[in-house]
């Protein structure tokens, strides 16, 4: 049996040749960043998740930070879960605003209405959410709602959920903007590089411009004359370059197999896993959500040693594994002056239990029912 990774990019081979094939083209006529690729690349998003624009940027935490720079917001806070990467709680410190940062929910470890309530405060100024491992935060709608209420700037981490679906909606449809990664484990890959979805066109135009060093170009009368340009803020670039983009022009026309195999994978760990008396499987709601599976999150409930366990599946068994976000955002020392007063009992309860198994596009249906058949017997 082959090698199993934990997490591991498909560029199948097929499309070798014809990524190539627009380097070449790149190579020789030199427009090497901001170019038809990237162009397309945002197009083909929004048509495929019914928006009507995306700006590409660099990686996903360089696209929240222009979200929130585009926003205008300064001197507020922001809501944002313990249970995510540095970059969902450091867009908000970097564009001069305070995290707050609170629990989660305790089966889908997503934010909640109910948290976001009972965290909310008179300088509240928005709510950077998460959809953990792929699954649309259940509640999403009504979080929209909520924000759209109460004056509250939404924008949705979308780093695990390319291609994600709640009812008829996709992820990066909802709120005032969704930020998307396509890191080399991430669902598609541009081997780095993000991408902002929005439906609001002058939000939209202020993420271009914060993209391009909070530059735009000035108009002239004449066409094809320099007219220089205007320094709106100040920022940096966050341009993807067109190399990048033919990737994930690549990449997109296996989005619908791809999903569909990391679907298939999470099946057979469901029906094989449910019956073990150790393990909690994954949340899912397959009448309403259809998940990514950018991870498989199981969690120990017997009270077994996780890293002992994980030890022994690494080294007995040669299948690694991987601990989920822990530490914790808010027990990380330099987040220690943003924690939430209502404390964070869900999160601390589970964070020490879960843990993710293989997921990945190339996995062999013998390599799964392989950790199957090995955490059946532990």
């Amino acid at each position: 049996m082959d090698t199993i990774y934990r997490a591991k990019p498909y560029i199948p081979e097929v499309t070798h040749k014809w990524i190539l094939n627009k380097y070449q083209t790149i190579l020789e006529t030199g427009a090497l960043i901001q170019g038809k690729y990237v162009g397309q690349f945002e197009q083909e998003a929004c048509d495929m998740f019914n928006v009507k624009n995306a700006i590409a940027t660099t990686s996903c935490g360089t696209g929240l930070e222009t979200v929130l720079l585009a926003s205008g917001i300064k001197n507020k806070r922001f809501i944002v879960p313990t249970q995510t990467f540095a970059a969902s709680v450091n867009c908000i410190i970097r564009t001069g605003n305070t995290p707050l940062i609170v629990d989660v929910d305790s089966e889908t470890q997503c934010l909640s209405l109910d948290i976001i309530k009972e965290n909310m405060t008179d300088d509240m100024g928005g709510v950077v959410l998460v959809h953990m491992s792929g699954l649309i935060t259940p509640e999403m709608e009504e979080i929209e709602k909520y924000c759209k209420d109460n004056n509250l700037f939404l924008v949705t981490d979308d780093a695990h959920s390319y291609g994600a679906t709640l009812g008829d909606r996709f992820a990066g449809s909802f709120g005032d903007a969704g930020v998307f990664s396509f890191y080399p484990s991430k669902i598609i890959t541009t081997a780095e590089g993000g991408l902002i979805t929005t439906d609001d066109d002058e939000l939209a135009e202020k993420c271009r411009v914060v993209r391009n060093h909070g530059t735009r170009r000035n108009d002239g009368e004449y066409q094809g004359l320099d007219y220089g340009y205007t320094c709106d803020m100040p920022s940096t670039n966050y341009r993807m370059s067109e190399f990048h983009a033919v990737l994930g022009l690549a990449q997109n026309k296996y989005l619908g197999s791809f999903l569909d195999r990391r679907n298939q994978i999470a099946r057979i760990y469901d029906e094989r896993l449910s019956n073990v008396d150790w393990l909690q499987t994954p949340f899912k709601d397959e009448d309403n959500i259809k998940q990514t599976y950018w991870q498989y999150i199981v969690k120990i409930t017997d009270g077994r040693d996780r890293t002992e366990t994980l030890l022994r599946l690494l080294d007995e068994y040669q299948i690694p594994t991987a601990n989920a976000y822990s530490p914790l955002c808010h027990e990380q020392e330099i987040y220690k002056d943003y924690l939430s007063p209502k404390g964070y009992k869900n999160s601390e309860e589970f964070i020490t239990k879960i843990f993710s198994l293989p997921m990945y596009v190339e996995m062999t249906d013998e390599q799964v029912h392989y950790i199957c058949e090995t955490i059946e017997k532990l």
